[in-house]
């Protein structure tokens, strides 16, 4: 809709039996059903266009790694070399979780390295940056990749869906005391900022960090989303234990082949034990990207759309 709004004639490739179809506004936006697995379900999308949006992946912490490849990685080089063959600029959705097990080491500047990376999800969100790159520099594709922090808002299936399944289980939600910043970005700032980077031509060749700058800490967060869907109180394990656990669950679910997510993995304590220290200064000075809703007004949405259900 943010599209609309700047009066852009929208196309959207949409996976067949995608839930999130049903959030678009259908007489207004042209929707072609296909993967981005697939060539030339890419190469249609693309044609004819001027920017695209790149957002498909694998989002999780647990799934077979043949599934990101499939998905994340050769997805992302279908869409982008369509992209490039159709002349178009494009923009590319990555996350905050390239830094790897730099996010809870350091300050996070976009031109820090990638740090190692404790999962699946968090090395196929490399390899899609890397694909870009190189089509940047063989094909001569303008792409700005946007890194994002963990998004919330209605919908949101990792850090609102997911994290009520977690807390009314009664799992722990926490590492150690929960007084980490919590790195969030609300679905409506980070649509914000991808506007932003299509409207900056000279964004191209750039990554972005974009998150809410707030300091929300995991704790907040989590009791917050506790309070508005009804669910216990989230509890904690120390970093200790559930580096241990994470390890022997990770073991456990691929030696056996265990259906669903394991409890605690490496890839999700990477993202919870971390003090996030993600500057968007570049955003704000490039782009001009600003967070306009701030965490209040993003959990009360959130708190809203839960009524609903």
């Amino acid at each position: 809709s943010r599209l609309l709004d700047e009066g852009a004639a929208v196309r959207a490739l949409v996976l067949e039996g995608d839930p999130g179809e049903a959030h678009l506004p259908k007489k207004s936006v042209e929707i072609i059903r296909g993967s981005v697995a697939d060539r030339r379900a890419a190469t249609q999308a693309a044609e004819g266009t001027e920017v695209v949006f790149h957002l498909a992946a694998v989002v999780g912490d647990w799934a077979p790694e043949e599934l990101f490849r499939e998905v994340t990685v050769e997805g992302t080089r279908n869409v982008l070399s369509a992209a490039a063959e159709a002349g178009a600029r494009a923009v590319l959705a990555s996350s905050i979780v390239v830094y790897g097990d730099a996010l809870g080491r350091a300050e996070c500047v976009e031109d820090r390295p990638f740090g190692e990376a404790p999962g699946a999800y968090s090395r196929s969100k490399q390899e899609q940056e890397r694909i870009a790159a190189n089509l940047g520099q063989s094909k001569g594709l303008a792409v700005t990749t946007l890194r994002l922090a963990n998004v919330f808002g209605p919908g949101s299936r990792p850090w609102v869906e997911m994290a009520i399944e977690q807390l009314k289980s009664g799992a722990p939600a926490l590492i150690g005391r929960g007084d980490q910043n919590a790195g969030l970005c609300f679905v409506d700032n980070a649509a914000e900022a991808f506007v932003r980077a299509a409207l900056t031509p000279s964004s191209a060749g750039r990554a972005y960090n974009v998150c809410d700058a707030s300091d929300i800490t995991w704790r907040r967060y989590f009791e917050d989303l506790a309070r508005v869907s009804g669910s216990r109180p989230p509890g904690a394990l120390p970093l200790p234990l559930a580096t241990i656990a994470a390890r022997a669950c990770e073991g456990a679910w691929s030696l056996l082949r265990l259906k669903g997510r394991p409890p605690v993995t490496r890839e999700a304590l990477n993202l919870v034990s971390s003090h996030h220290r993600i500057p968007i200064d570049r955003a704000r000075r490039e782009l001009g990207y600003e967070p306009k809703v701030g965490y209040e007004e993003g959990m009360a949405r959130v708190s809203e759309s839960l009524k609903s259900l």
